[in-house]
Formats: C-alpha cells, structure tokens, sequence
C-alpha cells in the first residue's frame, strides 16, 4: 500500500504543464502538503518506537483512504485534461479550474489526517519539540539561500528555468518564442520568492505558537485550522500576491498550450495518458 504514495506526488507534482509551477507555486497540493501529512514529521524528528507503533496503523488507513478515494478522482481530473487538450484553445478560465481541483484534492487529504496530526503533535517531548524548531529553520535556511539571496536576475532565470523543464518534461522541446513567454512570465513574478518565504514563515511561526500549547483544550481547534484553513495565516502581502500570481500562471500556461504544434500536443495527451495507466495499474485502485 506504501506504493501509492509516489503516485499521488507525482500526480499532483508532474501535473505541473497545467496545474502548478515553480516559484509562481499555488502553494498547494504537496507544497503544503509537506507540512501537514503527519508521517512529515519524521523527516524532521526522531520518533521513539512507542509513537511508530501509534502511527503507523494510522498511516495504513490514510493510504488505505487515498487509494480507494482519491485516486479515482485524480484519474477523472487526469482525463478530463485529456479531454481539454483536444480544443484547439484554451481560455485562461479553463485552467484556472483546474487549479481549484488541487485545492480541493489538497484540502480533503487535509482533512483526512489532521485527527492523526493532532495526536502526532500531543505525542512529541520537550526534546522532539527543539529538533523539530531547529530541522524547520535550517529547511528555511536552505530555501532562502536558493530562491531568496541571489539577485533578483538570478532568481528570475532559475524560476524560468525549472519552468521551462517542467513544461519540456510533458510537452517536449520548446520553440524560442515559447521560451520567451516563459522567460517573460518569470520576469514579471518580481520579487516572488521573497514573499512566499515570508509567508510561508509566517505560517510556520503560527504553527509553533499551536505546538507550544499542544496540551491546551483548544489545541486541536488550532492545529485544525492551520491544516485546514491556511489561507487564514497569509501575510497581508501574499494574500495580495497570490492571485495575480495565479492568474499569470493560469494565462502563462494557456499561452504555451495554444502555442503548441501537434507534436508537442501529442507528447502532453501521451503523457497523461501514461499516468491514467499507471493510477489504474495500482493494486489498490477500484476494479
């Protein structure tokens, strides 16, 4: 059953030609996601054996859920993105509903395990609680130092660039105007990156404040809305960021494919073909 996690990321990762992209990130889906599914947690402290026995008969039912729930949901998405891949334009409405089937996929896999997160984070020591503080800040560390230090030409070229191999990766080589709309599209990102990391700190500095206070009666309230409701914890300047980065995301995305020859159009339609066949392949997918 662990197997069906890897599908799930790549689905909602490798979708990314239509759905989600590089520094212009809907922060949704597993970009979120990383922070919220409570086996996470284990990538930034050390589990004693007592809280895996807890965990791991939880974990089972969650990908237990995802397999026989989800996965024809995203099959469904998947085909009915075959499907607009036969227009011959799309509209930037078109994608942009799409982008509001991530946020629903993410927020009912949220859903699903914050009872368990809760108990993940009541179950944590003093001591895990100052590995888990000091593995956070060095990931922001490490972030920063990526997408935030260089300078803003830098920023802009390795934002077009992961754009552009993403893009390549389901659509295959690109035409030089078709770079050029990339290239003009990071551009007009900005600054970007600096106020995802400030607000994806933001968040974080919540989420402390809710795990210092894990024993408290309204602890799971609180965890409940961070996993729940995120958009609550925007800074003032990324609420105002977001949708204008959506929407070039969504207009971006709709310009590369009404630009795309029948080539490129094929290699999209064959690789998300090749994903319905390897969601329907799984052990666990409804027969």
């Amino acid at each position: 059953m662990s197997g069906c996690v890897t599908p799930l990321r790549s689905v909602l990762l490798a979708v990314t030609f239509l759905l989600l992209a590089a520094c212009s990130r809907l922060d949704l889906a597993y970009r979120n996601l990383d922070l919220v599914i409570p086996w996470w947690i284990s990538t930034y402290v050390s589990l004693d054996d007592t809280q895996k026995a807890w965990l791991e008969p939880r974990l089972q039912k969650h990908l237990v859920w995802h397999c026989r729930t989800q996965l024809p949901e995203y099959v469904a998405w998947l085909e009915q993105l075959v499907q607009l891949s036969q227009r011959p334009k799309l509209t930037a409405t078109d994608v942009q509903g799409q982008f509001v089937q991530v946020r629903d996929a993410a927020r009912d896999i949220a859903v699903e395990i914050t009872p368990t997160a809760i108990g993940v984070a009541q179950n944590l020591y003093p001591q895990q609680m100052g590995e888990l503080y000091v593995s956070m800040d060095e990931r922001n560390v490490e972030l920063r130092e990526e997408h935030v230090a260089p300078p803003l030409r830098d920023q802009v070229a390795a934002r077009s660039e992961r754009m552009r191999e993403r893009v390549e990766e389901w659509m295959g080589p690109l035409r030089p105007s078709q770079q050029a709309r990339i290239d003009t599209w990071a551009k007009d990102q900005g600054d970007y990156n600096r106020i995802w990391a400030d607000n994806r700190e933001n968040w974080q500095k919540e989420l402390r404040s809710a795990l210092y206070s894990r024993h408290n009666a309204d602890f799971p309230a609180r965890l409940t809305a961070l996993l729940q409701e995120p958009e609550t914890f925007w800074t003032a300047k990324y609420r105002k960021a977001y949708p204008a980065a959506e929407d070039a995301l969504a207009r971006l995305l709709t310009d590369l494919f009404n630009s795309a020859d029948e080539g490129q159009r094929n290699a999209l339609r064959q690789h998300i073909g090749e994903m319905i066949a390897d969601l329907k392949g799984l052990e666990c997918f409804p027969r």
